[in-house]
């Protein structure tokens, strides 16, 4: 479940409050979705999906490959 500010909730119950996405909610299926919490296993599964569709499609592994390596400082000779 995501997270919502008190003020928006209010809005929420009062009917006032607008959606962004196209499934507009009533009260009933607010109250429906805090009746009944997903589980643990619904909510991995919901959470992992998120995770890949918001995720870099190339592994990361590769990036840090790309990284290129640090520079070390050379020590002054002192007889130079």
């Amino acid at each position: 479940m995501s997270r919502i500010s008190k003020r928006k909730l209010m809005k929420v119950l009062k009917g006032e409050y607008q959606f962004h996405n196209s499934v507009d909610m009533t009260k009933e299926q607010i109250f429906d979705m805090f009746k009944n919490p997903p589980t643990q296993e619904q909510w991995l599964k919901g959470y992992r999906k998120w995770v890949e569709e918001h995720t870099l499609s190339t592994p990361l592994s590769e990036y840090e490959a790309i990284q290129q390596p640090k520079r070390r400082r050379r020590k002054k000779n002192v007889n130079d």
